[in-house]
């Protein structure tokens, strides 16, 4: 009997689907399943000391899980202008959301803790990505390059920073976000970090790099072109291979199992001299903007190692079958 491997992802989700291909093409049986619990695509989960179930799925025989999808919900932008009746209704569904994310953790915690393969679990791997400070603090703290940062709402800190680090970007402290240069004009405005803290960064220059981490495997790693400026997501994009120094590679596979993550893409800064610094980590990213011969390459890799330890149980077998990309 071939191996189920289980797959997470919003509801109809594309890059889901092409991972159902991959899977299915190293003769597992691929089942996706909507994350939402909550909404329009609700599904009913069970979790208990007893086992798990998921839209009426028992999860006994599932040894493997992908989560492309990060919430079971999102809720509505708060409206601009909001009375006590409204503010009471948004705060009301904001509370009734943690209920749906509370289950939804608990869920695939259960699944890493029956000794699965969770790639990778909601508890761990997004808090950090969902905390740009708190990630950039716990990987230079750990030895690992990140820019010079500062998170902070205090007018006169940002200006200092600003000034000692020359030229600065602003970024969003949690999610995504356009990366943007701080302007002479903004520091004009610096007063409205009262409101609300602002993230600040060293800029950096040269190649923005997108690298795919799999298990002990750096599968593949892109140089972005990209005439978007300061943030490569804005603009048009091509990629083109990059083979990294053994020495990159393998900090990098570090940095990773640092994080406890079994599988992320990197977004790096390569300087002149081959040096990397470390912008982001996502633990479910995002691949389909890479082209259909990259990111089937990617694909194939993580549905290799998904599968490998559903029929070995063990981790390091799963990880010796992972294979680099070269050209």
């Amino acid at each position: 009997m071939s191996p189920k491997i289980a797959l997470f992802a919003s509801h109809h989700n594309a890059q889901a689907a092409e991972i159902a291909q991959a899977v299915a093409a190293e003769g597992a049986t691929p089942l996706v399943f909507d994350i939402q619990v909550g909404g329009e695509h609700a599904n009913r989960l069970a979790v208990s000391g007893d086992g798990a179930s998921w839209a009426g799925t028992d999860f006994s025989d599932i040894r493997a899980i992908h989560i492309r999808g990060t919430a079971p919900r999102t809720l509505p932008a708060v409206p601009a202008v909001m009375n006590p009746a409204s503010f009471a209704e948004m705060r009301a569904r904001f509370l009734r959301e943690q209920e749906f994310q509370g289950a939804t953790y608990a869920f695939f915690e259960s699944q890493a803790r029956r000794g699965k393969l969770v790639v990778n679990p909601l508890s761990g791997a997004y808090v950090d990505h969902n905390s740009k400070s708190q990630f950039y603090d716990k990987l230079a703290a750990a030895g690992f390059p990140v820019p010079r940062s500062l998170s902070t709402n205090c007018p006169e800190t940002a200006a200092r920073f600003i000034a000692e680090v020359g030229e600065a970007v602003a970024k969003p402290a949690i999610g995504v976000g356009s990366t943007r240069i701080v302007e002479p004009a903004d520091l004009e405005r610096l007063d409205e970090l009262r409101a609300c803290p602002v993230l600040l960064q060293e800029r950096l220059r040269g190649d923005t790099v997108r690298i795919h981490v799999i298990a002990d495997t750096v599968v593949l790693a892109l140089r972005i072109i990209t005439e978007g400026g300061v943030d490569s997501r804005t603009g048009r994009q091509e990629f083109e291979y990059l083979r990294l120094t053994g020495e990159e590679e393998a900090r990098i596979v570090r940095a990773n199992r640092f994080l406890g993550l079994h599988y992320a893409a990197w977004d790096v800064i390569v300087d002149g001299r081959g040096e990397a610094k470390y912008l982001d980590c996502n633990p479910g990213p995002y691949v389909m903007w890479i082209g259909p011969e990259f990111r089937a390459a990617v694909f194939r890799q993580l549905a290799v190692y998904m599968v490998g330890f559903a029929l070995s149980g063990s981790l390091e077998e799963a990880s010796s079958r992972v294979v680099a990309w070269r050209e």
